[in-house]
Order: C-alpha cells, then structure tokens, then sequence
C-alpha cells in the first residue's frame, strides 16, 4: 500500500477558517469497489473527536482520475492536536483497518489557506466544484479574485468560496480555487449565473492568464469540527 495513507494526518487538529497562516493538508484515496460504507464507518470511529483548532473532511469524489475519495485536514499549524490525544496503538489499528479497503492513488497536497468566503453556511455546502491552476501572476490573479468575490456576492448568497496555494504534491498546479453549493444541480446553475454577470468578464481580463490543470467535483460524507 502506498505511503499516501501511511502518513496521513500524522499530527492531528485541523480547522477550517479564514486566516493565511492555517495549512490545508488534502490526501488522496482510491477505495475498492464496494468498501465505501467500511472507509466511512472507520473514519467516524476514529476523527469523530474534539479538536483543539480543527476538523477533518471525508469527502467522495468524482470526475478525478484513480480517486475516488479524499481526506481534508486543516488547521492552525501553532495549536495542532485533538484535545484528547490518540495513542500510537490506536492510530496504527486505524492504517490497519483503512489499508484493507484502499488501492493507490496520487495527487495529495498541502496548502495554504488564501481565502475563505466567511459569510458563507458550511452546513448547507455539501457540495464543491474545485479547479486546480497555474496564475502567471499570482498577485495580480489575488487582487483580482477579491473584487470578484465582493462583486458576487449577493449571487453566491450562503455558498462557501476559497482560494489556497498549492505548497507540496498537487497535480501539478500552484493555486485551488473552489465553489460550494448544496449539491451538483446547484453549483452548475450558481456558476452559469455568475457567468452571465459583467464582474465575471472583468475577473477574466483582471486575473492575468490562468491555466486550469484540472477540474473535479466532492461531496461531503463526513465533516468533524
């Protein structure tokens, strides 16, 4: 079994909030047919805990080669941990438990969090639309994502926005960008009325060139804070 799920979440706590200085930590999975249900069950027995600054994300995943689902940790780097620390005993029955359902799979990262849309209801956005690319001028593409976000705002209403640079791993881009809504209709429909409006034509020509090294779509299973 590849390393990917031997090392995941080596330190614990993770938090999903609007400062630069929080680490995004994504890993990769491929379950075997027919094991989603045991991967979902052993991840509540175990990440369903109380965090110091933290959460973790189980997350399904479509229209992305050899993964099928993904493990997203986030977090102040400073205040890393569960509040009850898990043995080395316990994590390792974990791997033991997890390795049984998984094939390989590549891609995992870690980021840095830019930007989080923080009027945005994490409840209701289940779903995510995420694009990974290379900005040729990141300043420029930041400084004009935040006057599109402002400019949007009303449209996007309760859906989450974020923006992150890609620090290791990836599929070969530097920055994700992502899009939530509450499921898959919702997040087509929400973007093709973004696309209608003059700020999107105008992030278009402010951001600089952009290219896209791979688009995908996730839908929470689990999320523990």
């Amino acid at each position: 079994m590849k390393k990917k799920y031997l090392f995941l979440l080596l330190s614990l706590s993770f938090t999903i909030c609007t400062f630069a200085q929080n680490s995004v930590r994504v890993y990769n999975l491929d379950v075997k047919m027919g094991h989603n249900s045991d991967i979902s069950r052993n991840f509540a027995d175990y990440w369903d805990v109380e965090y110091k600054t933290g959460g973790m994300i189980l997350q399904s995943v479509s229209f992305l080669k050899g993964v099928t689902h993904r493990v997203i940790a986030s977090g102040d780097p400073s205040n890393w941990g569960t509040k009850i620390e898990k043995s080395q005993a316990e994590w390792q029955a974990h791997l033991s438990k997890q390795r049984l359902h998984l094939n390989d799979a590549e891609g995992s990262m870690v980021m840095t969090n830019l930007r989080w849309r923080r009027e945005g209801d994490w409840e209701k956005s289940k779903a995510s639309k995420y694009w990974e690319i290379i900005p040729k001028d990141p300043e420029k593409f930041v400084k004009a994502y935040d006057k599109f976000m402002k400019a949007i705002s009303d449209i996007l209403d309760w859906r989450v926005t974020s923006l992150a640079s890609i620090d290791m791993g990836g599929l070969g881009g530097t920055h994700s960008t992502s899009l939530k809504g509450a499921d898959m209709n919702d997040l087509i429909l929400i973007e093709r009325e973004i696309q209608k409006t003059k700020a999107f034509q105008d992030f278009l020509e402010e951001r600089g060139e952009v290219e896209i090294i791979e688009s995908y779509f996730g839908y929470y299973v689990h999320r523990f804070r």
